[in-house]
């Protein structure tokens, strides 16, 4: 009882270190689209916790092709008690990241716990507990998980990571019911699978993956083991086909209408086979900023990761595939010998299968190793940690992953207080991330609101947003919103246009592929216009909108969005009405 107080004593001690960790970054602002998904949205601001009114808050979200209801409702919850102040928001995303990171303890040593009984290992006393801790330390205290925290959006990835992490404890209760003969654990096993799955999906698409981790579980560490025949065919059924139907049934709609997926592409810079060579090099620097995380390479923002346009441009493209292969290929080799290592690489990888593979999505983002962070920091842990492995060198590996996770901690306090920071955020994200459009606009855009404290200090702020609104506009010359934000800048001021700066701007509406960014930001123009907040005149209104809509690739409903938005202008500078058709 003594030692089990400790543990969880120590449990404890590791969550209110995560807490002391993150307590700067509390203080820090939307980041973002969370203006987009949060602030702007009206549904989540309800004056009552009415079924009626929750629910059309919960439908509110334009983000993915479920509509995320469940996070939708959380926001809608956090505004009702707290209003519209980024601290409470980033407050309860803590504290979803603490529940989960005692979901990780559980679901590690209860995973630990029934390998090592199926494999008959002889016991370590207490060696998967002291390895779910390390685990649970590494996992709460990790520097890359910070944009799951601070990013308020993202509580839709650490909501999805809790329903999935609860449904594969259940599960794990299930199996080891099951394991000492109680066909109960099937009422278990099912409730994760059938239940625990739509909860996680509905608060992220990427809790669909859930049966895919509990496949990857029993082919790696469980096995499907069972305590009589009967029971194991059932349960490789119920496993099996939960994770095949709907992978099948998703690639024989997709096969049948690939428009899904191809139609996304269309306003990229990337192509699918590009974004598929990409995503295997983006997938090695997740590994390596997992293991040895480093301040300059960590961002918000991505946006600026080299496209593999070859298997030899960049160069590093051809062997990142083949380490690709090779580690995969030597996870399923050494499964029977080190089913820990199979296990971690299978469940990094498959945390990945939506995200990181063929749907049109940006690059690159943190938050996407929130959950398939654990397949590498698992065997970290164990091999750590384990002392019949290499004895002599067991202080040493004890030693080295405690300095790890220090650094893990040192490196989120740090990030968490530039975080608080918004100014300071933004210049360091800025200067890490040159090539990115995002870190200049948002810091741009930052220098255009920050109120002047002299005439001087005025004018530096706006050549300051000038500088970066131009950097964003050069490093992306698909992109409309950099040389927008030069626009904004001059016409709050009521300084006049230059006619070269319009030119170019026109020349980019009427070619760029038109999608949701550049859509967004034409639209997010004209709201600021509409609201007075700048001003421009009738003549440049108009040359805005015949350049948009002279582009052969704004069709469809973005091309009605856009037309929309420009009737909305006054009618002293709103476009004629033979145009807007």
């Amino acid at each position: 009882m003594r030692i089990l107080i400790i543990k969880l004593a120590l449990l404890f001690c590791i969550c209110a270190l995560a807490v002391i960790c993150y307590l700067p970054g509390l203080e820090g602002h939307f980041v973002f689209d969370d203006g987009a998904n949060l602030r702007l949205n009206h549904y989540l601001r309800i004056e009552s916790l009415d079924f009626a009114v929750l629910w059309q808050a919960a439908f509110s979200g334009g983000a993915g092709p479920l509509g995320r209801p469940i996070s939708m409702a959380s926001f809608a919850v956090n505004y009702y008690f707290s209003g519209m102040a980024p601290y409470y928001f980033k407050a309860t995303n803590l504290a979803i990241h603490l529940v989960n990171g005692i979901l990780v303890f559980v679901f590690v040593r209860m995973l630990l716990g029934l390998h090592l009984r199926i494999r008959r290992a002889a016991p370590q006393r207490d060696f998967a507990t002291w390895v779910a801790l390390a685990v649970a330390a590494a996992w709460l205290l990790h520097p890359f998980n910070l944009t799951g925290v601070l990013y308020v959006v993202q509580r839709m990835t650490s909501l999805s990571a809790l329903f999935t992490l609860a449904g594969l404890v259940l599960y794990l209760y299930g199996r080891e019911k099951l394991q000492g003969g109680n066909r109960s654990g099937f009422i278990a096993i099912s409730t994760a699978i059938f239940l625990f799955t739509p909860l996680a999906a509905l608060s992220k698409e990427n809790g669909a993956l859930l049966p895919l981790f509990i496949l990857v579980i029993e082919a790696t560490l469980l096995r499907w083991n069972a305590s009589d025949q009967s029971s194991r065919r059932i349960l490789v059924a119920m496993v099996g086909l939960s994770a095949a139907i709907p992978v099948l049934a998703g690639l024989i709609y997709v096969l049948n209408n690939p428009e899904l997926i191809l139609a996304g592409y269309s306003w990229r810079d990337f192509s699918l086979s590009e974004r598929l060579m990409t995503e295997v090099r983006v997938l090695w620097f997740y590994m390596h900023m997992i293991v040895l995380p480093s301040m300059s390479e960590m961002g918000l923002h991505h946006d600026d990761f080299l496209i593999s346009r070859s298997l030899l441009a960049p160069w590093t493209t051809l062997p990142a595939i083949a380490g690709l292969l090779l580690l995969m290929g030597g996870a399923f080799a050494l499964r029977n010998k080190h089913p820990i290592s199979a296990f971690g690489i299978a469940f990094f990888l498959t945390g990945h299968a939506l995200e990181s593979t063929v749907i049109p999505l940006e690059i690159a983002f943190e938050h996407r190793n929130y959950l398939p962070m654990l397949g590498i920091l698992l065997p970290l842990a164990y091999y750590a940690l384990n002392s019949r492995i290499h004895l002599s060198s067991l202080r040493l590996r004890r030693a080295a992953f405690v300095v790890l996770v220090v650094l893990f901690a040192g490196l989120t306090a740090t990030r968490a207080l530039q975080w608080g920071d918004t100014l300071q955020m933004r210049m360091l994200e800025a200067e890490r991330h040159p090539g990115s459009v995002r870190a200049h606009t948002d810091l741009a855009a930052l220098y255009d609101h920050l109120p002047p404290t002299s005439q001087e200090d005025a004018v530096d702020l706006y050549n300051k947003a000038l500088f970066h609104y131009r950097q964003a506009a050069d490093n992306a010359p698909t992109s409309i919103a950099g040389l927008l934000g030069i626009l904004a800048v001059n016409a709050e001021r009521r300084l006049p246009q230059e006619d070269a700066l319009l030119v170019e701007l026109e020349q980019r509406l009427a070619t760029v592929p038109f999608g949701p960014p550049n859509k967004n930001s034409l639209i997010g123009a004209t709201r600021d216009i509409a609201s007075g907040y700048f001003v421009v005149n009738a003549e440049v209104v108009e040359r805005l909108y015949r350049a948009a809509l002279s582009n052969p690739q704004l069709a469809g409903s973005l091309r009605d969005q856009i037309v929309s938005a420009f009737a909305n202008l006054p009618p002293e500078i709103r476009p004629k009405a033979e145009l807007l058709k």
